[in-house]
């Protein structure tokens, strides 16, 4: 303690007569100070140093020396500043420290300071002291910087900020607006993340989406993607799909013809363009996310754009990327209930007879992406009704195989291909959801062999699949009834036995015996 006060006055010295230390005897000088905060006697030695130098005083050291000085003043300060709330701080005298920190050109101190700003997220009146400061049109501000870290932590704040009705208010005020339409003239980069911010907000409220809407925000994001420039195009969908996380957004992003729009980029036919395939992907990839939405009838939007039959048509395109994109995205509709009755619905494509033709009539990446897809498909509900369970088995069925489809999975899990093991293992534990496949299972020696013999996997991914696959059987509704008791009994024992289990020498030689 006597040491770390010699060093607080030999510091405090050096704030009133700079000549009295070089920089290297400055870094040792915080360094000591640094390391004895971090001791036993900490609070005592915060609270001498408190008394002996203000903040505002050691904040000048920030910047004004070495790295190595600025980098351990900025420790010292974020230990002192660590009981101190956003008022406190203010009223320490810091806010224009804090102001010229976020502008400072080192990282460290950037950070520190926005950590700092962050406070304010404690308390309603602190955020409505932060909004009327010089300091936020700067945090705003500090979406161009390019020191992503920096960026997006700026970002996160404002983000957190806008939970709150005065921070949600201050963003799309009209200076707010001005600098972040200043931001949005600079690069690409710049303007995406300011695009993102308002994304992002808009769908954390109805207010919020208002006023985004209202201030134009959201406007200037949808021109984004009228450009010729596809590559713009891509980045608006990017947006667009935040957006459309709320009905609200859905309903703007309708009105403002964005849908229309998509469906346009999908129909166009040059699949030989890398990046018109990019956007349609992306544009896929969009409708896959708003046909999970509850608060959309999806059944009605594919009435208006006929998104299925653009999608059943691109099962056939000759491009790989936007063959597999559309095989994952029917798992995407499939794996919700309205999703996969849109998908067999009479009045629709035979999408899912043309998928299991694909599936058939196709090898590497392809068949792979059509298993996984079916995994999804079968994993419809944990609980399905009799309509869905009897959609999934007739897929089951276009599975093919001898004796059963059942025996085609058991072969792909046997194989050395992780994907295909795992696509399968996928299915069959989705399968033993359905009363047809608890039975299909129970009356196949080959399956029961397979998932009851401890030695027919090695691996612990094998092992904890077939685990998963048995519990799912076990615990399925009804199921008693379903699979004979001598076979629910072994499932069973396997298991309370986990899926690690050996058996002993012993308990081998006993049951031989």
């Amino acid at each position: 303690m006597v040491s770390t006060t010699s060093e607080i006055d030999t510091l405090r010295n050096f704030l009133h007569s700079p000549e009295s230390l070089d920089a290297t005897e400055l870094a040792d000088t915080l360094g000591i100070i640094n390391i004895s905060i971090e001791g036993p006697n900490g609070e005592q030695i915060k609270q001498s140093f408190l008394n002996n130098i203000t903040l505002s005083e050691f904040f000048t050291l920030l910047g004004s020396h070495s790295d190595a000085v600025t980098s351990t003043a900025c420790k010292i300060l974020e230990k002192l500043l660590q009981s101190m709330n956003y008022t406190d701080i203010i009223s320490s005298g810091l806010e224009e420290h804090l102001t010229l920190g976020l502008q400072f050109s080192s990282s460290e101190v950037r950070i520190l300071a926005l950590c700092q700003v962050e406070k304010c997220l404690e308390s309603g009146t602190a955020v409505q002291d932060l909004v009327r400061s010089p300091i936020f049109p700067v945090i705003l501000e500090g979406l161009g910087y390019e020191d992503i870290q920096i960026s997006a932590k700026a970002t996160e704040f404002l983000i957190k900020l806008a939970n709150h009705s005065d921070g949600l208010h201050a963003i799309f005020d009209s200076g707010s607006i001005a600098i972040l339409n200043q931001l949005s003239q600079g690069n690409e980069t710049v303007k995406f993340r300011v695009f993102d911010l308002i994304s992002r907000i808009s769908i954390s409220s109805p207010e919020a989406f208002q006023l985004c809407e209202s201030s134009g925000a959201l406007n200037a994001i949808t021109s984004e993607f009228n450009s010729n420039d596809l590559l713009l195009k891509l980045n608006a969908i990017e947006t667009f799909s935040k957006i459309n996380q709320s009905y609200a957004g859905y309903i703007f992003l309708e009105r403002a013809r964005i849908l229309q729009s998509l469906i346009d980029v999908m129909t166009q036919d040059d699949d030989g363009d890398i990046v018109l395939v990019l956007v349609k992907c992306a544009a896929l990839k969009f409708f896959g996310k708003l046909s999970e939405m509850e608060e959309v009838d999806f059944a009605e939007v594919n009435d208006k754009y006929k998104i299925l039959s653009i999608i059943d048509s691109n099962l056939l395109s000759p491009n790989l990327d936007l063959k597999i994109t559309t095989i994952n995205i029917i798992g995407v509709i499939g794996s919700n209930p309205r999703g996969l009755k849109l998908l067999n619905a009479d009045e629709t494509p035979d999408i899912l007879g043309n998928f299991m033709d694909l599936y058939h009539h196709s090898a590497g990446d392809i068949k792979m992406a059509c298993l996984q897809t079916i995994s999804c498909l079968f994993g419809v509900s944990e609980n399905p009704s009799p309509e869905l369970s009897d959609i999934i088995h007739q897929i089951y069925f276009q599975i093919g195989g001898a004796p059963t489809p059942l025996s085609t999975l058991i072969s792909n899990v046997k194989q050395t291909l992780e994907d295909l093991r795992i696509a399968s293992f996928a299915i069959m534990q989705k399968m033993a959801l359905h009363p047809w496949g608890q039975t299909e299972m129970s009356n196949s020696k080959e399956f029961i062999d397979y998932i009851l013999n401890r030695t027919t996997e090695t691996t612990k991914l094998g092992k904890e699949w077939k685990f998963t696959i048995v519990q799912t059987l076990v615990n399925a509704h009804n199921v008693e009834n379903i699979i004979p008791p001598n076979i629910f009994d072994r499932l069973t024992r396997y298991l309370r036995e986990g899926p690690f289990y050996v058996r002993t020498e012993a308990t081998v030689a006993f049951e031989s015996a």
